[in-house]
């Protein structure tokens, strides 16, 4: 059974008609290696390819200050959980990668691996990005240690729900799956077109890992292990009235040789709002931010202020990254150019898409 919202259906079959019709020319304007990735080995004093304007990642010989204080990337003290840092690259041996779409809708699917052999999961994206998604969790061992969810959406979660549905999850390993799920009650009333998905996907996950595998909910203050990634939950889902599946998501912080990375998934803008009263702002610093939203209707600009993130991972696809609709660029009614002059304006170094292919940072 394959499940897919309204709303969310519109957008993939609209992605898909914008993806075939760009396919022509994506090679020739990303700057792709053959394998369709853009892979960015990032040292002090260097920069990777990048979408948008913006100074390198360190300017000369001096790098960015990160969020603990630290100068980087990668010249700091230990990022906690066995980690050591590492002045070559950013992550220490380490790798931080976000998959393209396979269909060219928005989703976000990442992957972050240490240099001691740990691995994390976030969400995945839809069942059509499964096979992908698994080709790419197998070449980095099969072995994952958390696979994070930030809500039950099946832009987000749709890959893990179909792996469910495999022989031993298609031949990975996965020691825990972290989400907080809200009563179904709350689901059929609020996201209908989303219910049903939300229900299967609960079943699946309760009745396909074994016991203790599963951890729900997560709550804020959590520290999720994996060697050599420190990972905090930064907040508590709240499921209230006037919320949507966007405002119940989990924001993830995740630190991996003294750099963090903030993972938004869809935070909506009350819910970024709750997360700006409800948390230390030294919790919600990081130096690579995920955009809310994959950019556009997501937290507000003050919530980027607060975290002050250099780096900024855009789960975008060309149409969205231009607010095209088949129009044009600035054609449809998306908020994501809107969202680039925030980012412009609060001194983002550099903007990588997913747009662009499969992005790796080491």
């Amino acid at each position: 059974m394959r499940f897919c919202n309204g709303k969310k259906k519109a957008a993939l079959v609209l992605g898909l008609i914008i993806a075939m019709l760009a396919a022509i020319d994506a090679a020739a304007d990303t700057g792709m290696d053959s394998a369709g990735e853009v892979v960015v080995s990032v040292p002090p004093g260097s920069s990777g390819p990048v979408s948008g304007q913006g100074p390198s990642i360190s300017d000369g010989p001096g790098a960015f200050q990160m969020a603990g204080g630290k100068t980087g990337p990668g010249a700091g003290p230990s990022a906690g959980n066995g980690a050591t840092t590492n002045s070559d690259v950013m992550f220490g041996g380490g790798q931080l990668a976000m998959l393209t779409s396979q269909s060219g809708a928005q989703m976000l699917s990442c992957l972050l691996q240490s240099r001691e052999g740990g691995l994390i999961v976030v969400d995945g994206g839809w069942e059509a990005d499964a096979d992908y998604l698994l080709q790419a969790i197998i070449a980095r061992g099969g072995h994952v240690n958390a696979w994070l969810l930030t809500h039950p959406d099946t832009d987000h979660a749709g890959a893990l729900y179909n792996l469910m549905t495999r022989a031993n999850l298609g031949g990975i390993a996965v020691d825990h799956v972290y989400c907080t799920f809200g009563p179904q009650e709350w689901y059929d009333a609020h996201t209908p077109d989303n219910a049903a998905f939300v229900a299967e996907l609960r079943n699946r996950l309760s009745q396909c890992l074994p016991q203790g595998v599963l951890v729900d909910p997560v709550t804020a203050g959590m520290e999720i292990p994996a060697a050599g990634i420190r990972t905090v939950v930064v907040n508590n889902a709240v499921f209230g009235e006037s919320h949507t599946a966007n405002s119940t998501g989990i924001v993830y912080r995740c630190e991996m040789n003294g750099v963090r990375i903030m993972f938004l998934g869809d935070l909506d803008f009350s819910s970024g709002e709750l997360l700006l009263q409800r948390t230390a702002p030294e919790e919600l610093k990081a130096d690579i931010v995920q955009m809310a939203h994959h950019g556009q209707s997501g937290v507000g600009e003050d919530v980027y202020r607060a975290i002050g993130a250099k780096i900024c991972l855009w789960p975008t696809p060309q149409w969205l990254w231009d607010n095209d609709n088949g129009g044009g660029v600035n054609s449809g009614p998306w908020w994501t150019l809107e969202t680039r002059k925030w980012m412009d304006a609060l001194g983002v170094r550099q903007n990588y898409v997913s747009k662009d292919g499969d992005i790796i940072l080491r």
